[in-house]
């Protein structure tokens, strides 16, 4: 953990970015766009319903990752690197007072990247990267150490994993909703 957060201050243009990078709103909002994005493209009703099927699934995997983080927290309350290490790690960022593991927005932009992944490898693949970006980042300025955001992007893969699953096995309540909110003029 020390070695990444050790390159801080030999850029402060690079910690700039890794702030705004690692902060609690460029990638949320990002993934939330993408996310809200693809539920009204595709190429023909075919591909769209695929999409909003995807999109769907992801609003769920982050309901399931949530609910198993939440879980998590209340049995075992791990304090943050800067609590911990002190002097040693340069904080860069603002003190979080949630647990520390596992690191809730990696499970979240996981379950997203992993929802949209399952219907579309391309977009999924981008998704994914911007998420590994965004957990390094999120070590680099203090506020996780490497096990959490792992224990986080684990969570969001297999709640999204979990929520396809489920999705499979009650295949037609997924396409019941998508069909009352195409019925309202939604989707």
């Amino acid at each position: 953990m020390l070695w990444i957060n050790g390159f801080v201050g030999t850029s402060p243009t690079f910690d700039h970015l890794a702030r705004i990078v690692a902060s609690d709103y460029l990638m949320p909002l990002a993934f939330s766009a993408v996310i809200f994005a693809i539920w009204f493209v595709g190429r023909d009703l075919a591909d769209r319903r695929r999409y909003q099927r995807g999109t769907l699934l992801s609003a769920i995997a982050i309901g399931i990752a949530n609910l198993v983080v939440d879980i998590i927290d209340s049995a075992y309350d791990r304090q943050r690197p800067f609590d911990e290490l002190g002097d040693s790690l340069q904080l860069i960022f603002y003190r979080s007072t949630d647990p520390s593991f596992p690191a809730n927005p990696m499970a979240v932009v996981f379950a997203i990247a992993m929802g949209v992944w399952i219907v579309d490898r391309r977009i999924g693949w981008v998704l994914m990267a911007a998420a590994a970006i965004y957990s390094i980042m999120r070590v680099y300025v203090g506020t996780f150490y490497p096990t959490d955001v792992i224990g986080g992007a684990v969570i969001g893969i297999l709640a999204a994993l979990l929520a396809w699953f489920l999705f499979e096995l009650f295949k037609p309540v997924p396409e019941i909703v998508l069909r009352i909110l195409r019925g309202i003029g939604v989707a």
